[in-house]
């Protein structure tokens, strides 16, 4: 009886401790029994950072399942992380899959956020692409890689300051900018003078200007108006001018016709330049001409020239020599 006893009492312990061992897997696995209905979602990343599998799945914040494992694709470039989801939660195709971290140094976990839900839901062995996690020592050494080029930075810009104060802030420097700054002063007082100047020459003078102005613009008109009625005698006078053109040309024709004529022995005129005796008499008669002309200029056109006697046996002396 006793070892029937003991029998009982084995196999009720036995049996306490498998219910403790099953709450206590129910308990680990985050809410999920063995038996509860559930399907596979294959989430695709590049780093899957500090995540573990085992690590929770959630959505919203509430716990929609967990991960099965983590398994690295045959070319080592990227990792696929199988999680197993709650058959009572529907996720869409359009959520975003995030692998995030509880607090600074907390487990890391998949995140999902639901999308507008315009695609469909996903099923058994679906497959999803998830955003990298953030990686604390990537962002260290980015952290670092950036206070390097700050302190080159700072470097280069001390450097700037101190080339700054040994060149442009020198004792030299300061004294001269100081002596410019003196004369600017006094240049632009002196500018300053005679635009005031200038603005009372010009106030004086303004009705001088205005007259002149008035009188250039009434010497315009004038101007204008004589260039119209010159414009106008020209108009009008154009034949005349014309005309005369045409007369002169004329005559030009016929003193080249003259001058051929008297170079070719034709005519009268030609016939005297091209005879000899005619030429001379003709010359003769132009002497004669000259000095008739002459006599008629110093004696006037009523005088007669004195006629000489020549001497003779018959002529009776009057007393006088010829020398008296």
């Amino acid at each position: 009886m006793e070892n029937s006893r003991t029998a009982t009492k084995v196999g009720l312990f036995v049996l306490l401790a498998l219910i403790l061992t099953a709450l206590l897997l129910v308990n680990f696995s985050k809410g999920r029994g063995l038996f509860t209905p559930s399907y596979r979602v294959v989430v695709g990343s590049e780093n899957v950072g500090g995540l573990k599998a085992g690590a929770s799945v959630l959505m919203s914040g509430v716990p929609v399942g967990s991960v099965d494992s983590i398994e690295l694709t045959g070319d080592g470039r990227s990792v696929l992380i199988i999680t197993r989801i709650l058959k009572q939660f529907s996720i869409h195709a359009d959520a975003r899959f995030e692998i995030e971290q509880s607090g600074f140094l907390g487990d890391q976990y998949v995140s999902i956020v639901a999308g507008k839900n315009a695609e469909p839901l996903l099923h058994d062995g679906d497959k999803v692409q998830a955003q990298l996690p953030f990686n604390l020592q990537e962002a260290a050494r980015s952290a670092l890689g950036l206070m390097s080029k700050l302190d080159a930075a700072v470097a280069r810009i001390n450097g700037a300051v101190d080339r700054v104060d040994h060149t442009l802030l020198s004792d030299s420097v300061l004294t001269n900018l100081s002596a410019s700054a003196i004369h600017f002063r006094a240049v632009s007082e002196r500018a300053e003078a005679l635009l005031v100047d200038a603005q009372g020459l010009v106030h004086d003078q303004r009705p001088v200007v205005a007259t002149v102005i008035s009188n250039f613009n009434t010497t315009s008109v004038s101007l204008v108006a004589a260039s119209s009625n010159l414009q106008s005698m020209l108009d009008s006078a154009r034949p005349e001018l014309q005309a005369t053109l045409h007369s002169t040309a004329l005559a030009v024709q016929d003193i080249k016709l003259i001058a051929g004529d008297l170079q070719s022995g034709r005519g009268m005129a030609g016939a005297i330049f091209k005879d000899e005796a005619l030429k001379g008499q003709f010359n003769a008669a132009v002497a004669n001409f000259n000095t008739v002309s002459s006599n008629l200029a110093r004696f006037g056109f009523l005088y007669t020239p004195k006629q000489k006697h020549t001497l003779t046996n018959d002529t009776h002396y009057t007393g006088r020599g010829a020398g008296r």
